[in-house]
């Protein structure tokens, strides 16, 4: 299992609960440096409010707000990434290229209110998306926050942003589509099925406990899903880049004098060569919020 999850394991020194008001942030510095880096959940709730005084304080004077790679499609991949759906579609009734999974997928239906024949028509992979995206709804999950808060205050103070990374997305979703087996793809759906099973509760318990700043429990949620992303073709070693690509990110970032700001996955902040984790050993200080 840890070989499939390079974040299983966590720097447990840097697993530290906030002192200050609102979500945990860690410091990387140099001599005339310091980089203040908010850890975030890929999601909130929508309605979920937190204190952001300490992100106004630090935006304040910052010379940049780092934000994570991001991946994007231009107007001419539209017609390629419209076409690949097709290919997540499937003509097997799904209870039967999945029969291990029957009962469980009748269990998740009826818990998101579809009817017994959803996601019919749709290969594992299609259909793990799907419910996910059905998921998020029942759980109102808000994939824009807490960025476009960050974003919002970031824009008062007139900082500038910049992403650590910039990927073309057409390329990845080809490979993904196109080259994923069939293991990965029943992979993923009992990924997907693992978190609604979890119910909504799990991911109202995490962002509370984001907001309090208390990491454990922000991080401490199902992460099957994250298992599917790293069983699909060019996954595993896209994550690896977008680690390294944060870490340069940030120490390029430490040769500008005075302050900036960096939002980034929380986990992959503390896990064991993680961001941090990587920066320490290249020599860099790293304080715990």
């Amino acid at each position: 299992q840890v070989a499939d999850d390079p974040e299983a394991n966590l720097v447990e020194e840097l697993v530290v609960n906030a002192k200050l008001p609102g979500p945990a942030w860690w410091r990387v510095s140099d001599a005339d440096t310091t980089l203040y880096i908010l850890g975030t959940l890929t999601a909130l709730p929508k309605g979920v409010r937190w204190d952001t005084s300490v992100l106004d304080h630090r935006l304040d004077g910052a010379f940049a707000l780092i934000l994570p790679p991001e991946s994007r499609a231009g107007i001419t991949d539209i017609p390629a990434l419209l076409g690949l759906r097709n290919r997540l579609k499937s003509n097997q009734p799904l209870d039967q290229a999945a029969p291990e999974l029957a009962p469980r997928l009748a269990k998740v239906r009826a818990q998101l209110g579809q009817k017994p024949d959803s996601y019919n028509g749709w290969s594992p992979l299609g259909a793990g998306m799907m419910i996910g995206i059905d998921y998020q709804k029942q759980a109102r999950l808000d994939g824009g926050e807490p960025n476009r808060t960050v974003l919002r205050l970031a824009k008062k103070h007139r900082v500038k942003t910049r992403s650590a990374a910039i990927y073309k997305a057409a390329p990845m979703v080809k490979t993904v589509v196109r080259g994923h087996s069939e293991a990965a793809g029943r992979l993923c759906l009992e990924g997907v099925l693992s978190e609604v099973e979890a119910g909504t509760g799990a991911v109202q318990t995490a962002a509370q406990a984001w907001t309090q700043g208390d990491v454990r429990v922000a991080i401490g949620g199902p992460r099957n899903f994250q298992r599917c992303i790293r069983s699909l073709p060019g996954m595993s070693d896209m994550e690896q880049r977008a680690t390294a690509d944060e870490v340069s990110a940030l120490a390029e970032a430490l040769n500008t004098p005075g302050h900036a700001v960096a939002l980034f996955s929380m986990r992959g902040l503390v896990a064991e060569n993680g961001v941090l984790d990587q920066l320490r050993a290249k020599g860099f200080t790293v304080r715990t919020p």
